[in-house]
């Protein structure tokens, strides 16, 4: 029956896991203290009204891809964020301890009934003047760009008991 409860619960659960498909898992990034990191930004969205970035719940940058414009919310942060080759992944530069936390951003189109969304969890660690890590350490990768620069990537080092750089 149509109208029964149980019909309405599954049209529920249907109706949220639907929404949440357009949605990544959050991903985990580490950066060194005063360094930079770049939240690496992939959709399948083809026409992008607008992008919202978000650090724990403060609003971080707004930008309209059509109108060209770009709005940094606070001052302090607009020398340290920017974007790669035109598109919408965010590099903040200069990492500060208190830049640790959940990244959350959200595209919006006039095309998806609700926004496509992902969260990052930033943690930024400090190198121990000893050269030890403190908690996160980066390692080489062993994959080379045509330009012979191997980029580099994070590894989570939280289980290891001594990283020496």
């Amino acid at each position: 029956m149509a109208g029964s409860p149980t019909c309405v619960t599954l049209m529920y659960i249907l109706w949220q896991l639907t929404g949440s498909a357009a949605s990544e898992a959050m991903k985990e990034l580490v950066g060194p203290l005063g360094g930079a990191v770049t939240f690496p930004l992939v959709s399948n969205v083809k026409q992008v009204d607008s992008i919202v970035w978000t650090f724990n719940t403060t609003p971080l940058v707004t930008m309209q891809p059509e109108a060209g414009t770009i709005i940094v919310t606070q001052n302090r942060n607009k020398e340290r964020v920017s974007f790669l080759n035109g598109s919408y992944s965010l590099k903040l530069s200069e990492l500060k301890k208190n830049d640790s936390g959940v990244y959350h951003v959200e595209i919006y189109s006039s095309s998806l009934q609700d926004p496509f969304t992902q969260d990052y969890m930033l943690h930024v660690y400090e190198n121990d003047p000893n050269g030890r890590s403190s908690k996160y350490t980066l390692f080489h990768s062993g994959n080379t760009k045509k330009d012979r620069k191997s980029p580099l990537t994070a590894h989570d080092a939280r289980h290891t008991k001594a990283i020496y750089l």
